[in-house]
Parts: C-alpha cells; structure tokens; sequence
C-alpha cells in the first residue's frame, strides 16, 4: 500500500466507513474498471463516517494514486432522478471538507469533484459549471466534472 493510502486509512477515525466493489447509490452506477488499484473508498453514507449523519454529504471519497504515484482524490456524487444543483454543490463541499482532514497536504495530488447521474437538465447543469460552484481543496479550485450512469470512473480523471 502507497503512503498516501496509509496516511489516508490513519487519518480516519472509524474504518467502518470504507466500502469495496462496487460504487451503487439511487440506481446510479459508476464502473471502476481501469480505475487505479490499490484504493481506498470512503462511502459517507455508512457507520462510522466523518461526516454527521444530519449533514449534507457526497457519496464516496475515492482516494488512489496512478502509475506515476501522482495521488488522486475523486468526489463522487450519484444521481439518478431529480438533481438540484444547489444541493449537489453543497454535498460535494461537504466532502471536501472531510477530505482535508484526511489527505495529507504534502502529497502531490490530483482533485476532482464528479457527479455520476442519468439525464441532467440543462439550467442544472449551466448551475453546476458556474464559477462560483467550483470545489475548493487543499487551497485549488476544481471544477465539477460530470459522467454519466453506467460510465467508467476513468472518463473524467483525464479531463
């Protein structure tokens, strides 16, 4: 296991919150095929999460690194139905608030904060691009990426 990962699972609290296979929420699906290996996934949503039960929270915490040992750090949010901008970007600030507690700052990292979802109307989507709704972490700004259902995590690393 890298450092990164090994900072990473010392600085969560609860390792109830880590989750393998697949990544499934409201019928949304993200393939993690190609994805770099080994990882470590935090699913916000199961015991012994960093964030409050009460609070808006994104999916997962997807953290890796590729072959270069450049470390990634993915925000996902899954959504099938309905989306409200508004809420997505919360949920993902949210995250990104837990993940500076847990990545360490010295690493050489990769950030991006992604919405899987089925069909995205477009004034949502025209909200999500906004300036003002990037995703702050470890001091850089990342705008959100979105994918859709089904698609392969690896579709939004590279952009």
């Amino acid at each position: 296991m890298t450092s990164l990962l090994e900072q990473s699972l010392q600085a969560l609290d609860d390792r109830r919150c880590l989750t393998e296979g697949r990544l499934n929420k409201e019928g949304c699906r993200v393939l993690m095929t190609e994805a770099p290996y080994p990882r470590v996934v935090v699913d916000f949503d199961k015991k012994g999460s960093p964030l409050p039960a009460d609070s808006p929270r994104c999916d997962y915490l997807l953290i890796t690194e590729d072959r270069q040992d450049i470390g990634w750090v993915v925000l996902l949010e899954l959504k099938r139905g309905r989306m409200d901008a508004g809420l997505v970007v919360r949920q993902l600030r949210a995250g990104a608030s837990a993940a500076e507690k847990i990545i360490p700052k010295d690493q050489e990292i990769r950030f991006r904060p992604v919405v899987a979802s089925g069909r995205v109307p477009k004034h949502e989507r025209t909200e999500l691009k906004r300036q003002s709704n990037k995703i702050l972490f470890h001091g850089y700004t990342e705008p959100i990426r979105l994918m859709s259902c089904g698609s392969s995590l690896t579709s939004v690393l590279d952009r």
